[in-house]
């Protein structure tokens, strides 16, 4: 079996490319770039196509709606199609939680797809686009991952990481998000490669992470003593409505567990703490 990955110079791209190359039933696994376009990929050379080139949500403010739509959506289906028309079987598409739109509170299996971002409208986009392609020769998966973590990743995590190596006191905080280990991802998308299933897919972590017990767990990988403080608890929780940064780190969102369930969860190896340690100890060593 032959992979294609589309968006080589991505972190969940860079991940996935070393747990293909360690699947014994994967005999090639190839990335590539699509910044200058997708003329010169030969698609017919692969059985399976991962799509994760994005232009992310944190750049919302630099891009207009119509840039979101021309990477996330046009270039996606352009992808899709020349896949499809070159033989490729199945097509993994990495897509987002924020096709939601939800702030707070739990998606489950009844949860409307209401967005409220450019990232997240284009993405949804495209998933339709996707689903129309689909026939009994061309197989879609679509991925919408939570937050995703991992050793020298991009995001919230790298932000907390960073205030748990150097402030002294954190906010003790009672909240519960959907978190996603890179490792999981990476297994998850693998059984997907090798059962061929098709549909849309919520993985998530065995248990949903709390803000302040993560953080603390990262400063005693890092040697740090750090004090959580029940200290401005209250004003941290009557702002979580009208700060969005603020929200996303201790407010609630969470994937209801049975969504999250595949093939007995298998996908599923570690718990946090182990893929926390894991994360800290390869993130430590990359530094070196």
């Amino acid at each position: 079996m032959k992979v294609l990955i589309i968006g080589k110079n991505g972190y969940v791209a860079q991940k996935l490319v070393k747990a293909c190359k360690n699947n014994p039933l994967i005999t090639d696994t190839v990335a590539v770039s699509v910044r200058q376009g997708i003329k010169d990929i030969e698609f017919n050379h692969f059985d399976v196509c991962i799509h994760t080139a994005a232009l992310v949500h944190k750049k919302e403010s630099h891009y207009q709606e119509a840039d979101y739509f021309k990477v996330n959506t046009d270039l996606t289906i352009e992808i899709a199609e020349n896949a499809k028309s070159q033989g490729v079987k199945h097509f993994i598409f990495l897509s987002t939680m924020a096709v939601y739109g939800q702030q707070r509170g739990e998606i489950n299996g009844h949860s409307s797809l209401k967005p409220t971002t450019f990232y997240g409208k284009s993405k949804l986009a495209a998933e339709q686009a996707l689903q129309a392609l689909q026939d009994e020769y061309f197989s879609v998966s679509i991925v919408r991952p939570p937050m995703i973590y991992g050793p020298n990743c991009p995001g919230n995590y790298a932000l907390l990481r960073k205030l748990a190596k150097n402030t002294p006191i954190f906010p003790s905080i009672e909240n519960e998000r959907s978190m996603l280990f890179i490792d999981h991802l990476c297994e998850f998308i693998n059984q997907l490669i090798l059962s061929k299933d098709a549909g849309i897919f919520h993985p998530q972590d065995g248990a949903f992470m709390n803000t302040s017990q993560m953080v603390l767990m990262i400063s005693k990988h890092n040697n740090h003593r750090i004090f959580l403080s029940k200290i401005g608890r209250a004003l941290i929780t009557k702002t979580l409505s009208n700060v969005s940064l603020m929200n996303k780190v201790f407010g609630n969102l969470t994937y209801a567990q049975n969504i999250s369930q595949y093939n007995g969860n298998s996908y599923q190896k570690f718990n946090l703490a182990e893929a926390i340690e894991l994360t800290e100890r390869q993130w430590k060593e990359d530094v070196k």
